[in-house]
């Protein structure tokens, strides 16, 4: 029976290996200031090894150019914390391979999100893709 809800499917393959989530994003994406989810939940008992940020075109606030990426609502800041965004390049935080990397998926499947902050005169370019990637819980 169709529900209209999205379902909740934590994106895992069966074998084992590393695996990732992409998000394209960019100045203007609908929500980027107060969170754009990722296209999957991770799943739970994964251990988060690494977010990068790909910078393709720089992001111009006047002043702070800034993208975090977690999945604790209150800041979306747990895997990636205030990375700068404003110069191309490749951005990377190693923040999951501390414990925080399992603790995000220990009570169960999350969701996590991207959030762009700026300060000063409003962006007018800036894009990026954003990628996580992880090891689930599969030593079965």
């Amino acid at each position: 029976m169709a529900t209209n809800t999205q379902g909740r499917t934590a994106r895992q393959l069966a074998e084992q290996e590393v695996h990732y989530m992409r998000l394209s994003f960019a100045w203007n994406t609908p929500n980027i200031a107060t969170g754009i989810p990722f296209p999957a939940y991770l799943p739970a008992g994964a251990l988060v090894l690494r977010t990068n940020v790909i910078v393709t075109t720089a992001f111009n606030a006047g002043t702070t150019n800034t993208v975090s990426i977690g999945d604790n609502a209150s800041s979306f800041n747990d895997m990636m914390s205030g990375q700068t965004v404003a110069a191309t390049g490749k951005f990377e935080s190693t923040i999951g391979c501390t414990s925080t990397g399992l603790t995000n998926t220990q009570a169960g499947d999350v969701r996590p999100f991207l959030v762009y902050a700026q300060t000063g005169g409003a962006a007018t370019a800036g894009a990026g893709i954003a990628v996580i990637e992880y090891i689930p819980n599969n030593d079965g």
